[in-house]
């Protein structure tokens, strides 16, 4: 994983843009920026970084972060094979934070955007109808110019502000404090645990790669990561686990191994924690859900 770079992506003379992004795998840049934006995953799977939330994601994913909020969606390991022939594609809007002024925000009509616009600050991941409708909305907005390109993009954000399939992602309070060499700091510790996390993780080599003791350690990554570093790697091989779970392919033992537990009861201790379920009711929610729609 990448540092959270700063990034640029409007010029002055834009109020939005529309990117559809193709191409052998997402941007594996960690960064954040001073616009809105407005993501779904038409193809590709991986791990998604927002704020501090970790998570699994798939084709359908659809999720709308808020300015200054570092995010990622980095793709499986598979995607960078040198001879691999998978691709990724996504749906990608930006728009700027003075789009919505304050006062027209306090207007009652504009009561459920203003909703929005501050619960993206923490990321909002949508699902359901929801994901329908606005795939159908941003697969038809290259086609809209000048000010119908703003009524479609107001119409995308009032089937967001009016949906109730949604969940917050980054916990409540989450501010982003890189600053500095953070960054390039926490890049190296985010890529020893993705390159590591199905063998084993050791608290002294991620120390070491930073020149700290592991006490000076963890007292580093806590404040920064707004988790200990053991439930930052938890969190990343039990969403490894929950992709190969709905995939149906390994039993839960050799889930939990391949997830770089060394005991199965840790495994379900784990996930239970991170996920309020155990790894069989996973499985058995969601396959349940797949036949019900088959």
């Amino acid at each position: 994983m990448s540092s959270p770079n700063i990034e640029k992506t409007l010029t002055t003379k834009e109020t939005f843009i529309f990117k559809d992004i193709v191409g052998p795998y997402f941007n594996p840049q960690w960064h954040f920026h001073s616009e809105y934006q407005i993501s779904f995953i038409v193809e590709g799977k991986g791990t998604r970084f927002i704020g501090d939330n970790v998570h699994s994601f798939e084709e359908g994913d659809l999720v709308i972060t808020g300015p200054s909020l570092p995010h990622l969606w980095r793709s499986d390991d598979l995607y960078f094979e040198k001879n691999s022939t998978l691709s990724t594609r996504g749906l990608v809007i930006y728009f700027d934070q003075e789009l919505f002024s304050e006062s027209l925000l306090d207007r009652e009509e504009f009561y459920n955007l203003k909703k929005l616009v501050e619960n993206a600050s923490r990321g909002i991941e949508f699902y359901g109808e929801t994901r329908k409708k606005i795939r159908s909305l941003l697969e038809h907005l290259s086609n809209e110019r000048g000010f119908q390109r703003i009524i479609k993009l107001l119409e995308i954000l009032d089937v967001l502000a009016t949906s109730e399939e949604y969940n917050l992602l980054a916990s409540p309070g989450y501010t982003n404090v890189f600053k500095g060499d953070d960054a390039e700091k926490m890049r190296l510790i985010y890529e020893y645990v993705m390159n590591n996390f199905k063998t084993k993780i050791s608290l002294e080599e991620a120390a070491m790669l930073l020149n700290m003791t592991t006490t000076s350690f963890c007292r580093y990554f806590k404040p920064r990561a707004n988790k200990t570093f053991t439930r930052f790697v938890n969190e990343i091989r039990i969403g490894h686990s929950r992709k190969l779970l709905l995939e149906d392919n390994l039993n839960i033992s050799q889930i939990s191994y391949e997830c770089g537990f060394n005991a199965l009861s840790n495994f379900n201790r784990q996930f239970k924690a991170i996920t309020d379920m155990s790894p069989h009711e996973y499985r058995r929610l969601f396959l349940n859900i797949k036949s019900s729609l088959s």
